[in-house]
């Protein structure tokens, strides 16, 4: 049967490509958020309680970016990872998910 889009090569390639470029990119942009998490001049506590997060929101956040870094250092071979760990833990929280 033959019903809805052909599948071509094409399409294949092009969906592979953008799903690598999609990821790299977002991992980059991950690594470059924690970076300016972790700079207490541009994102101190005070500022994003100020903002309206609670102390345990703002633990939160830094524990996901924490996480999806290590996670792309792992991508990259800049780390390893001796035990198991759900790298989604605290960032699936982010997404409004509840994956559990």
């Amino acid at each position: 049967m033959s019903i809805g889009y052909p599948v071509t090569k094409i399409d294949l390639d092009n969906l592979m490509g953008r799903l690598v470029v999609a990821l790299r990119d977002d991992l980059n942009a991950i690594v470059s958020f924690k970076a300016e998490l972790d700079d207490t001049a541009i994102l101190p506590d005070a500022t994003l309680t100020g903002l309206g997060y609670t102390s345990g929101e703002i633990t939160t956040i830094r524990a996901s970016f924490a996480d999806l870094k290590k996670l792309s250092d792992i991508a990259k071979a800049a780390a390893t990872q001796s035990a198991t760990n759900d790298f989604w833990f605290n960032a699936k929280l982010l997404a409004g998910l509840n994956l559990h």
